[in-house]
């Protein structure tokens, strides 16, 4: 076959010339811009088989009608937007997840969503400036925010697959880079990792008045805790009331303390991990039923 000759698209049976399309590995075929319209943005399609773009077209078709039924309804006010030049992430607090914005996802045939249980850290990177004209130290800065992923990354062995199944393991992104400045002399993504770690429960304000706030009522991992045995004396009551009284009321109030008590303690030791991944479950579960994501 000749470079500009057309061949057939795996999933469309379209004929594609080479400037529309991309092969897949293993030698499995073609897939063309179309059809690669329905996949992540974030993925690289020429690393996948045919028979694993196939399946992961048909996760993104799930999320899109996630997209569509949890994230699209919610206020624009209860949505934070952090967007530098078209490309960032809005968030999405009270179903505790959040999309990448990008041209390239905009253009997507169907919209995808990340869970905020599928973080598992994010650290500040920058680009050196190589223009010597623009006098700016960085051409870029932002946050990169590091995802459980169950999918090896390209080129590791499947040996290294962990979580696979698990809904807070995302099935094929390990990483998503959000660029909160350009042509800059210093860091400035202070509003997108203070809402994460406000998220994760990790915030704390160093500011003047906050450092006077903390001085008189704790930081936030003491103010934490001392919920968490405040709850505890207060399951312990109830338990006891419930125990003394033998009322069915009693003995359900002692039983609702005891889950908050839970919940609580569970998010201390986890950042906040165990209710976002609450949230987040409720959220899919209402919206798939039993269709599974992954």
């Amino acid at each position: 076959m000749g470079l500009f000759s057309k061949e057939e698209c795996a999933f469309c049976g379209n004929k594609v010339g080479f400037f529309s399309r991309k092969k897949l590995i293993n030698n499995e075929g073609y897939v063309c811009k179309e059809c690669e319209k329905k996949c992540s943005a974030l993925i690289n399609v020429s690393h996948f088989t045919r028979d694993e773009l196939k399946k992961h077209m048909e996760y993104m078709e799930k999320e899109n009608k996630l997209y569509e039924e949890a994230f699209v309804p919610i206020d624009k006010k209860n949505k934070q937007r952090f967007v530098t030049i078209s490309t960032g992430i809005e968030c999405a607090d009270e179903i505790a997840m959040f999309r990448y914005v990008s041209p390239q996802a905009d253009k997507k045939v169907y919209k995808e969503l990340f869970r905020y249980d599928q973080i598992k850290s994010y650290e500040e990177y920058y680009k050196e400036n190589t223009n010597a004209s623009n006098g700016k130290k960085y051409s870029e800065v932002g946050l990169t925010i590091h995802l459980n992923c169950s999918r090896p990354q390209f080129g590791e062995s499947a040996g290294s697959v962990v979580g696979a199944g698990s809904r807070n393991y995302h099935p094929y992104v390990h990483e998503i880079q959000v660029p909160t400045a350009r042509d800059t002399d210093s860091f400035s993504h202070v509003g997108l990792k203070d809402h994460l770690d406000k998220v994760f429960g990790v915030y704390e304000d160093n500011s003047f008045v906050g450092g006077i706030k903390s001085s008189i009522v704790g930081t936030n991992k003491e103010r934490q805790e001392r919920k968490v045995a405040g709850e505890g004396f207060k399951a312990l009551g109830n338990l006891a009331k419930a125990k003394i009284t033998g009322n069915e009321e009693d003995a359900e109030k002692a039983k609702d303390s005891l889950n908050t008590l839970k919940n609580d303690a569970a998010d201390l030791v986890t950042h906040n991990r165990a209710s976002l991944t609450r949230t987040a479950n409720e959220v899919e579960d209402r919206i798939l039923g039993n269709e599974k994501l992954v």
